[in-house]
């Protein structure tokens, strides 16, 4: 395979992705738009955010749309708490509930209390005075941040009774991944689900060219993957799922026309879900370049803000993911930056991984180096190996952990001329520098973007809780509606915990 030059080919490939949405987007209605558009990086924590940055600058010669966001007259910064009832470290449903709903439950629960209660939605309120509501993402469409805003389930992981509840809540537009859930000969109770969504009007798509052509006249099913959407840096670097998978940004300009012709106004929310996945398989680069294809659809939004000045926009996170950091390297840290800019791969681990199935020892050293353009040595591509052909399964400090995050350790490893406890010479290869705490969820509080040019007089600090960005929604709406809340000893007390082998089921059902 031969090696291309990195930054030729995911400039290129970038731009071929998005080079119709300027088209489409130009297409919006000529009316001012009225509305909300909700911007989730999942797991989407502040060190990814830094090193897409420094690569913008540094290989791109770009300056980000969410640094110029934050620096806008007309944005507010926050902090989030974003505990659940049940943890202090949330998952994405209970933290996307309390967006959704003003209220905390517990985790895996999608907008419905431990004890049944359910919890009306942000989307189900708006729908009820007009509104049109809708989501994209990059995860399956039945996952857990769209799901909280239209279902009601006190488990995520029933994603096939999920798709049910996304054709019964008769959204505008819902687009993502997740085949699986509706195709008949995918799911278990062999139900066409795409035929029920046809009978319901929907104009229902499952590749980008299709996307492309959609007619605007009927609500609109995208379904472009059997799970979620491939990373960025797998569809910039593979033509068919380049050809397939439409792009972020795709999906929220087409999303952005159909929902704003409706004169009442909109709910949009939009999620780039799969950060957080690279983060949980300690993948810097893909990780990155998702947080990069997040930054182009802020700039689409941004564009459309600038002609319906009317709207508001939330930008934020639901929580950390693996303790993303750019560790100071080499002495007086003045190797930090070559390190972190000499992460150059050409597919995610995901990608690589799938290569390396039923591989010798060599022939993974080769794929890894074909894509990472790192070498290797054969005890590091042994250890690949290892992993590769374990049972993933929780090991260390209850971290679900190989074999992407032995490769994660690998690219951040330099390479030295002496052992390492007598250091004291440059490193003979300089690798990566991003490390990761462990592949799962973090407590950290999370940024928040508040931007509208109306007066939000919310009274809010700058250190908020997560409940409280259903506050704002309700008050630019003028929808006044209280969900019932749960002190966390009653919910503890009514949650059920799961089994260490439900707990792994779980992990394999949520990131796969």
């Amino acid at each position: 395979m031969k090696r291309r030059d990195f930054l030729k080919t995911s400039l290129i490939g970038l731009f071929a992705l998005l080079s119709s949405q300027g088209e489409v987007f130009a297409k919006v209605n000529s009316y001012r738009a009225k509305g909300i558009i909700f911007i989730v990086g999942d797991g989407w924590p502040i060190g990814v955010m830094k090193a897409m940055n420094e690569f913008m600058e540094a290989k791109f010669n770009e300056k980000s749309n969410l640094s110029m966001l934050i620096k806008n007259q007309n944005s507010k910064i926050f902090l989030q708490n974003t505990s659940s009832l049940s943890s202090v470290v949330t998952d994405s449903a209970p933290a996307s509930v309390a967006w959704a709903t003003g209220s905390k439950t517990v985790n895996r629960s999608l907008s419905v209390l431990p004890n049944g209660k359910k919890l009306r939605t942000i989307f189900e309120l708006a729908k009820e005075n007009g509104m049109s509501c809708g989501f994209v993402t990059t995860t399956r469409i039945t996952h857990a941040t769209p799901a909280a805003w239209y279902s009601h389930n006190p488990n995520r992981d029933d994603e096939e009774i999920i798709a049910n509840d996304l054709l019964n809540a008769e959204l505008t537009v819902a687009m993502g991944g997740g085949n699986r859930f509706f195709d008949s000969e995918k799911r278990k109770d062999k139900v066409d689900l795409y035929e029920k969504f046809s009978s319901k009007g929907y104009e229902i798509v499952k590749t980008r060219e299709e996307l492309k052509k959609v007619s605007f006249k009927k609500p609109i099913l995208g379904v472009f993957s059997s799970s979620h959407i491939s990373y960025l840096v797998d569809r910039i670097n593979d033509e068919k799922l380049g050809k397939i998978e439409p792009t972020l940004a795709e999906m929220t300009a087409i999303a952005l026309k159909k929902l704003s012709m409706n004169e009442k106004g909109f709910i949009l929310q939009i999620e780039a879900g799969r950060i957080d996945h690279a983060c949980h398989a300690n993948d810097a680069f893909a990780a990155m370049m998702d947080c990069y294809e997040l930054d182009k659809t802020i700039g689409v939004v941004m564009e459309f803000i600038s002609k319906n000045p009317d709207v508001l926009l939330i930008v934020t996170s639901d929580h950390g993911t693996a303790g993303y950091g750019i560790n100071g390297t080499g002495p007086e840290y003045n190797d930090a930056t070559k390190a972190l800019l000499s992460y150059k791969n050409k597919a995610s681990f995901e990608y690589m991984i799938k290569k390396m199935r039923k591989q010798d020892v060599k022939t993974i050293k080769e794929i890894f180096e074909t894509y990472t353009e790192q070498n290797i040595s054969p005890n590091e591509a042994e250890e690949i190996y290892k992993h590769l052909n374990e049972k993933r399964k929780v090991v260390i400090d209850d971290i679900w952990y190989e074999p992407e995050a032995t490769m994660g350790r690998i690219l951040k490893r330099s390479i030295y001329d002496y052992e390492e406890e007598k250091a004291k010479g440059p490193a003979k290869q300089r690798r990566g520098n991003v490390g990761f705490t462990s592949t799962n969820h973090t407590a950290e509080d999370q940024l928040v973007i508040v931007h509208t040019k109306k007066s939000l007089a919310t009274g809010l600090k700058n250190l908020i809780d997560n409940t409280d960005l259903y506050s704002i929604m309700c008050n630019y709406l003028g929808i006044k509606h209280i969900n019932p809340k749960m002190k966390k000893e009653e919910a503890l007390s009514l949650a059920k915990s799961l089994t260490h082998d439900e707990w792994e089921k779980h992990l394999s059902l949520h990131i796969s």
